[in-house]
């Protein structure tokens, strides 16, 4: 079950640009990511109603001793989304598979700083791998002055966007202990909607610029699912399966959103993203996947 429940989460997160390409037309980035955090808690509170899943008794005990890592979660999640929305919104719906590998760098990064794990040469490769594939898709083939003049901009904000999701997973580990996964998602994905509700508020960009049709409303409701329920059963399946294919399983994810541009809006692929997704997928693969011990 946890290896299906792994790759419904890699279908799920790969439909992210799409969403964002149908529900463009209509709202700003800023509004796209309060409503994708706003419907994500409507569906987790729906699914805890489900689950008739109470909140722990030390609740109360534990926010009070952890309310600064929720908040940082809070934050790093917002600023996560609205540089990732705002770049999806500008360029072609995959280019959000730069994230991965960014944020597969930092909490490696992280592990060694923070957590003093040990940064062996297959890390190192791995790192090297997913720095040089993301290079390699933000150039794309490009001359320099249509590098600088279009594709960097994006690349950075992909970059910043895989940075703040490293820390938000960073913040989860951090309050695990602590909280079910349901309630510390709960809890922080409510916080970011009340922080980037003031962004459309002080853009003036609170309504649609025209009446949405049908495939923004069901995109809409269906990036708020994965938002919400998508990290829920990520966490429920990572407990399922053997470590190392947590991270094969997930590296598909860019794959299937690459199928979605080329499937669905004739987006061009070129020999420069392929062998730039495939470099740092190797890479991830590198820096996750765990050597056998010899008996």
């Amino acid at each position: 079950m946890g290896y299906v429940l792994q790759m419904m989460v890699a279908l799920f997160f790969s439909t992210g640009g799409t969403s964002v390409r149908l529900i463009r037309p209509y709202f700003s980035p800023s509004m796209i990511t309060f409503m994708r955090f706003f419907v994500g808690v409507g569906w987790l509170l729906l699914l805890k109603a489900i689950l008739r899943k109470p909140f722990r008794a030390d609740f109360r005990s534990a926010l009070r001793a952890r309310w600064k890592w929720l908040i940082f979660g809070a934050v790093s999640k917002f600023l996560s989304y609205i540089c990732e929305n705002t770049a999806l919104s500008i360029g072609v719906s995959y280019g959000n598979i730069l994230v991965q590998p960014v944020q597969m760098i930092l909490l490696t990064v992280l592990g060694v700083v923070a957590l003093h794990e040990a940064m062996s040469r297959r890390k190192w490769i791995g790192v090297a791998l997913c720095a040089g594939g993301i290079l390699l898709i933000s150039w794309n083939g490009l001359s320099l002055d249509a590098f600088l003049g279009g594709n960097l901009t994006l690349s950075l904000l992909y970059v910043a966007a895989g940075i703040f999701a490293g820390l938000f997973i960073f913040a989860q580990k951090k309050v695990a202990a602590d909280f079910d996964i349901l309630d510390s998602n709960l809890f922080m994905f409510a916080a970011a909607a009340a922080l980037s509700f003031l962004v459309p508020v002080a853009q003036g960009n609170i309504l649609p610029a025209s009446a949405p049709n049908l495939p923004c409303v069901l995109a809409v409701l269906w990036f708020g699912f994965v938002t919400g329920i998508g990290f829920y059963l990520n966490a429920k399946s990572v407990a399922l399966i053997p470590f190392q294919m947590v991270a094969v399983l997930q590296s598909t994810m860019v794959f299937f959103s690459l199928a979605w541009g080329i499937l669905l809006f004739h987006e061009t692929v070129t020999g420069w993203i392929i062998g730039g997704t495939l470099m740092f997928v190797l890479g991830i693969l590198l820096m996750q996947l765990r050597p056998a011990h010899k008996a």
